[in-house]
């Protein structure tokens, strides 16, 4: 690099534009860049964007219509934006932002550095780019899938991370432009990813989150590797104390997976597992690929090989033909399992996607009017849940300074719930007891069990 020195990198969405987003840091280090928390003293701002909802993409907008100020203060100012909302509108996002230099979709972010290179050099009437397309070469994109797999986003040892394991999504639910923009399933490695693991086990991590659009199918079109399962297994033999996945989909989740629930000591009591919909009728007209009553099945074996597991889910309510009766079978759906917690979400039409063409759209008023009434009585749920933790001993991994109590220390349990408890900075890395004396609906209090 010569002139350009701070970067500035926000993220919006999932923890794979998260994690996309801290090797991207990785590789702008390598390249020179000193990272930056500042937009106002950013030489380059990088937003790296989530496009699954249409309010998710409208955040993006807001935010890039805010360092539009910034730009016209300091005209040398580079401005990019990434990730799916930039594969899903590409050059349409510099003709409507004119003080946008940059869209680069997130097959290609691994030639983000190279590019600033190349754009520092250009006549400045000249160095505005986009670069699209998931999934047209997939050479180039597992070339760039291991590109963003290499090593830590940071020097300094860390508690908690997450690898990928894979991207894009073979699955094109109707309702879901992940797909059109990710591009096809591509699973690294298990060489890579081990590699990747052992190397954040040695920097400190002790609790591990497996990434992937669909973690469940890791492995399939990949001659000679590991299944999922297998992979799991691996990763748990690296001396990791704590192993998570996300996303997972029920019509991929085998009866070997479930087993480890119960037969692999590291991997946690707790799963996200998207039902979307309680509703037969709906479900097959998302393309979910499973009936209710399997989902159902699923979720007893679950509890049978692990009975503490904390289940989490995702639902869509308004989905298009989605009638009364079909959300009221959503609402008994979350009345016989009983989630943890629940991500909730109206649905909304994205460009592509085989819902966007459907009758029946649900007006926007019974849509709020559905997911408000869904989301009251999932409070009373999740602090039911919460509430049974009372008088238990969990065993915490003390993450940071509580961000609410002074004083405090913040964790999570093994099945991911927040706790907070007096405690000195010094516990912050280790694995301590504590009793549990207060619940609310997002969080634990206790106390800590000195030895």
């Amino acid at each position: 690099m010569t002139d350009l020195k701070r970067a500035c990198l926000i993220t919006f969405g999932c923890q794979m534009n998260e994690y996309d987003s801290g090797r991207l840091g990785r590789l702008l280090t390598d390249g020179g860049w000193i990272l930056t928390d500042r937009r106002e003293e950013a030489d380059f701002i990088f937003f790296n964007t989530c496009s699954i909802r249409a309010k998710a993409a409208q955040r993006v907008i807001n935010h890039l219509e805010q360092v539009r100020p910034l730009k016209k203060n300091n005209p040398q100012l580079l401005i990019g934006l990434g990730g799916c909302l930039a594969e899903q509108e590409g050059e349409a996002l510099l003709a409507a932002a004119p003080w946008l230099d940059l869209v680069i979709g997130p097959q290609h972010l691994p030639a983000l550095p190279g590019l600033l290179e190349k754009i520092q050099t250009d006549d400045r009437d000249d160095r505005r780019r986009s670069l699209t397309g998931a999934g047209a070469n997939p050479a180039w994109s597992r070339e760039n899938l291991a590109a963003l797999g290499q090593g830590p986003s940071a020097p300094e040892a860390r508690i908690s991370s997450s690898v990928t394991i894979m991207q894009g999504c073979d699955n094109y639910c109707a309702y879901c432009v992940v797909p059109y923009l990710r591009g096809p399933e591509l699973s690294r490695t298990a060489e890579d990813i081990l590699d990747e693991v052992r190397h954040l086990v040695a920097a400190g991590v002790q609790d591990l989150t497996l990434l992937g659009q669909n973690v469940n199918s890791y492995g399939r079109g990949r001659a000679g590797g590991p299944t999922f399962p297998e992979l799991l297994v691996q990763v748990a033999a690296t001396g990791l104390r704590r192993l998570r996945f996300t996303t997972s989909h029920p019509k991929d989740l085998s009866p070997e997976l479930v087993g480890l629930f119960r037969d692999l000591p590291p991997l946690c009591e707790n799963l996200h597992l998207p039902i979307q919909s309680g509703s037969d009728q709906v479900l097959a007209a998302m393309g979910r690929g499973y009936t209710r009553d399997r989902y159902l099945q699923l979720v007893e074996s679950l509890r049978a090989a692990r009975p503490n597991l904390a289940l989490t889910t995702d639902i869509i309510v308004g989905f298009p033909g989605e009638t009364e009766a079909d959300f009221l079978e959503t609402m008994s759906l979350l009345e016989t399992v009983t989630f943890d917690a629940l991500f909730s979400f109206k649905y909304s039409n994205r460009p592509q996607t085989r819902a966007s063409a459907l009758a029946g759209q649900v007006p926007e008023e019974e849509k709020s009017r559905r997911l408000t009434y869904l989301q009251n009585r999932q409070k009373v749920i999740t602090l039911a849940k919460n509430a049974a933790h009372l008088g238990q001993t969990l065993e915490v991994l003390v993450e940071r300074p509580s961000g609410r109590y002074q004083g405090q220390l913040t964790g999570r349990a093994r099945n991911f719930k927040l706790v907070h408890f007096d405690g000195p900075p010094e516990l912050i890395g280790r694995l301590v007891p504590v009793s549990i004396t207060e619940a609310w609906a997002a969080s634990l209090r206790g106390r800590l069990i000195h030895a």
